[in-house]
């Protein structure tokens, strides 16, 4: 990438802009080397990043449509100590911050930021303290916890999600939850077989299981996803992108080119 040009978009399909040419909000972006859209989604790692990213591009290649591209985007909070939770968010602020600056011709702002976080105690806290840090932040609009269900409600005012969020999760409650549980049940079996140590502990609400990796462990699960996962092991993991979608009020599916 040319010093004078930032690449806005990502997951296969990018454009360069002039950066005489950039706003606020993409002007940060570039310094960061983030690659985002008018609707980006905020996550804790790399890893998070990277699953969506493989999801995105499994449902790209059976259907021809792109979850993430031109309308939708995912980055991360930051590698090592700037990322976690506490990378979201800053990130979460500072964009939110910026894009109140760089509005669209109607006068709105060109672009909308939310932040995802697992569903554990360090995720909790976090919803809490980016509302204590700035409270015009509202949980199920601009931060969410990631559950076993992302109900599919179009475009909803916080408290219609919230209770969808609720009814919907509602016998998984006293479970945590991180976006590895969500790949396929036929893959992590096979992983969790192969690599018996990865494993911390495991929690279960009827036949859905949470489970806790080793540092080790989990990025070994990264990578035994990334070498081995087809489509229908990612299924859920992009089921949380069309969800997030439907959030946006885009087309749930995606667009085709």
């Amino acid at each position: 990438m040319s010093l004078s040009d930032l690449t806005v978009l990502s997951c296969g399909h990018s454009r360069r802009v002039p950066v005489a040419d950039l706003g606020l909000v993409a002007q940060y972006a570039r310094s960061r080397g983030f690659s985002i859209a008018p609707r980006t989604i905020i996550v804790e790692g790399r890893t998070d990043f990277e699953l969506f990213t493989l999801a995105a591009r499994y449902e790209e290649r059976e259907t021809h449509a792109h979850l993430l591209g031109y309308d939708m985007a995912v980055v991360h909070g930051g590698e090592g100590d700037d990322g976690g939770t506490a990378g979201v968010i800053r990130q979460l602020i500072t964009l939110r911050g910026n894009a109140q600056a760089d509005l669209g011709p109607k006068g709105s702002p060109r672009y909308r930021f939310v932040a995802l976080f697992d569903d554990d105690r360090a995720g909790r806290q976090a919803v809490r303290a980016a509302r204590d840090l700035d409270r015009s932040i509202i949980e199920f609009k601009d931060v969410f916890r990631l559950r076993p269900i992302m109900p599919m409600t179009p475009h909803a005012d916080p408290t219609v999600l919230e209770r969808s969020f609720r009814d919907a999760n509602a016998e998984f409650k006293n479970i945590e939850w991180e976006l590895e549980d969500l790949l396929g049940s036929q893959l992590l079996s096979t992983f969790c077989e192969e690599y018996p140590n990865a494993i911390s502990r495991e929690c279960r609400a009827g036949d859905t299981v949470h489970r806790d990796f080793t540092r080790d462990g989990k990025a070994r699960l990264h990578r035994f996803a990334k070498e081995h996962a087809i489509r229908r092991d990612l299924a859920k993991v992009a089921g949380v992108l069309k969800s997030f979608r439907r959030y946006f009020g885009l087309k749930e599916d995606g667009y085709v080119d």
